[in-house]
């Protein structure tokens, strides 16, 4: 079965944030060979358009309650100043089955503090803009001594990362969803990390 990974939009999400994931995991990208790639659908509390940071209009796909648990490979959630200004609590059922069900889950920045208010990071390792932050906007957060001051962190089917940590983000959400083989997934990484692309050299 074709499965889909979900990308949440929402007003002023940080566009570059889930840019260069989704990217390499579509499989509207061929450029490159890949084990696997995935249709990327866009969903949002609603079906309405939304604005974001950059100012871009996107027209979510589908709304959140017509996402398709069974044909779904990840949900990936960017980062948004929606999170501190108001609870999207009707993502909370979708997340619930999909940590239930072993899917993936991956926010970052903004989006981990979703996570933090709902539970969802008080047993697993994890990373944000910082504990004392996400207990600051989240105050049944509890997962103070599982956070990890690192730029992203991928456990047990819940991927996070720090707010500049997007190539990182996407290396764990490529990795975790077997879009790249190994060696070519460390080649990869390195290349954009260093800005610089060789081919001659793998």
């Amino acid at each position: 079965m074709e499965k889909n990974v979900y990308l949440f939009v929402c007003p002023e999400i940080a566009d570059w944030e889930p840019a260069l994931a989704v990217a390499m995991i579509s499989d509207r990208y061929t450029e490159i060979p890949k084990t696997h790639s995935y249709p990327v659908i866009t969903f949002g509390l609603t079906r309405e358009p939304v604005k974001t940071f950059g100012g871009l209009t996107i027209l979510p796909d589908v709304a959140v309650d017509d996402i398709d648990l069974e044909k779904t490979a990840m949900i990936i959630l960017p980062g948004s100043s929606l999170y501190e200004k108001k609870d999207p609590a009707r993502l909370v059922p979708p997340i619930e089955s999909c940590i239930r069900n072993d899917i993936p889950v991956a926010a970052i920045c903004g989006a981990t503090l979703f996570l933090a208010k709902h539970g969802f990071l008080d047993s697993v390792r994890h990373t944000s803009a910082g504990p004392a932050w996400l207990k600051k906007h989240a105050s049944l957060y509890r997962g103070e001594g599982r956070y990890v001051h690192a730029l992203s962190v991928a456990d047990r089917g819940i991927i996070t990362a720090n707010p500049p940590g997007f190539v990182e983000f996407a290396y764990n959400i490529i990795k975790t969803l077997d879009v790249l083989k190994p060696e070519f997934l460390e080649f990869w990484l390195g290349a954009v990390k260093r800005g610089n692309l060789n081919t001659d050299s793998f």
